[in-house]
């Protein structure tokens, strides 16, 4: 059965959002600097289930999902607009505006060329949680839910194939070439 499919991105994100604990990638960065262990990755997928679980029963449902996405979301626009207000007068000028034009560049630091900000396909579209369609719900299951057993599985399968000398450690150039399997061949689970 092919069940959790979008616990790879999970998994991804378990194994990426160790940075920030670590003191992170900077700005256009997609992964951690140094190296994950799986004890890492555990503790961050545990973290990461705590903040998705809303109601705390051991489930995270499509809804908790599409709220934990929304909330972020709202992060970001709020960071972002602080980012651009450079005086911090609650307003963004053309000034201020251009001047963080120009500092991005032509898909400069950050590397967007825009914002997407929702719609069709986007991260509220239709199929839930971050609009993949059917995919978006099969990491759910028949059961409508993932657990956090189920969520630290999957983040451990995809760091075992990622860990290339199997040593319990995966390492910057490891990550990298796991990256560039994933873009070559997608997960199929």
């Amino acid at each position: 059965m092919k069940t959790l499919t979008l616990l790879s991105g999970a998994a991804m994100l378990a194994v990426a959002g160790i940075a920030v604990a670590q003191g992170g990638p900077g700005p256009g960065r997609h992964g951690p600097e140094g190296d994950v262990t799986r004890q890492q990755v555990i503790a961050h997928v545990d973290e990461m289930f705590g903040r998705l679980d809303a109601d705390r029963d051991g489930h995270v449902t499509p809804d908790e999902m599409r709220a934990a996405g929304r909330h972020r979301r709202e992060e970001m626009r709020a960071h972002m607009f602080d980012r651009l207000d450079a005086n911090h007068d609650g307003n963004i000028s053309r000034e201020e505006f251009a001047a963080a034009h120009a500092m991005r560049g032509p898909g400069g630091p950050g590397g967007h060329r825009g914002m997407h900000m929702g719609g069709p396909g986007g991260p509220e579209g239709p199929g839930g949680p971050g609009g993949r369609g059917m995919r978006g719900m099969r990491m759910f299951g028949e059961q409508g839910f993932v657990t956090l057993e189920q969520m630290r599985a999957r983040a451990l399968a995809h760091f075992d194939r990622a860990d290339a000398n199997h040593d319990g450690t995966l390492t910057e150039a490891e990550r990298e070439a796991a990256h560039g399997r994933m873009s070559d061949h997608p997960a199929q689970d």
